[in-house]
């Protein structure tokens, strides 16, 4: 996959039949990094990286954004060849930030009841052309399958839920992560994971502030979000 950029506009590349489809900027038989003129803009190319899937992606619903999906990703201690299952695919941000760092040797397993949603994470996620994901049609809850995972990661309402099965599914020592808005879930969470023996209980919320360099002084963006979700994490003993 390739980044176009002009200004701050950005577009991702990816092949598509043979030729290189450019969002609905564009279809290109060959592409290569450098410059490149569609129509009357001049582009610049680069190989793209997570952060570039991840800012381009079509959204369905809100995402698991970079500074909360990077945290996860971190304290999990998700890498090559790590086992993760996935509860609540929404776009499929998160899905393709697990992908991109569990390659080589590792695998992805998603579980999403709605049909549509899992379609919809489908045509994002298959821009990457990452071969090791499975995806299925199934309640995380209940139905998984996978055993010895590395983590279990919940991006669903009622995460608490799942604790039950994240017991059956996890390795000794893997990690439950869950990403909330609230905090009634959080607390609901956070406790069910004590009662059920998890150590290492942890829950955080990741702020993240922007800077705006101008030629008149430098300060804070004037938008901020300040709240995106809250992360609950456990591990198995």
């Amino acid at each position: 996959m390739y980044t176009l950029l002009n200004g701050e506009k950005k577009y991702v590349a990816w092949r598509e039949r043979g030729m290189y489809r450019v969002d609905d900027l564009a279809v290109l038989r060959d592409i290569k990094e450098g410059r490149i003129r569609i129509g009357l803009g001049e582009y610049a190319v680069v190989k793209s990286n997570i952060m570039d899937y991840l800012e381009t992606i079509n959204r369905k619903a809100q995402i698991i954004g970079p500074k909360d999906a990077s945290y996860i990703i971190f304290h999990c201690g998700i890498r090559a060849g790590s086992t993760v299952v996935e509860g609540g695919v929404g776009s499929g941000a998160l899905t393709m930030a697990l992908l991109y760092f569990t390659y080589p040797g590792g695998h992805v397993f998603t579980y999403e009841k709605r049909k549509d949603f899992a379609e919809f994470a489908r045509r994002n996620v298959q821009r990457g052309e990452y071969s090791h994901w499975t995806l299925k049609i199934g309640d995380v809850t209940r139905d998984v399958s996978e055993r010895d995972v590395d983590a279990y990661i919940l991006d669903i309402p009622e995460p608490w839920l799942g604790v039950d099965m994240a017991i059956k599914a996890l390795r000794s020592g893997g990690c439950f992560a869950a990403y909330v808005p609230t905090y009634n879930q959080l607390e609901r969470t956070y406790k069910d994971l004590k009662k059920s023996g998890f150590i290492e209980l942890k829950a955080v919320e990741i702020i993240m502030r922007g800077i705006h360099v101008g030629p008149l002084g430098t300060r804070p963006e004037n938008i901020e979000v300040a709240h995106t979700g809250f992360i609950v994490f456990g591990r198995k003993v």
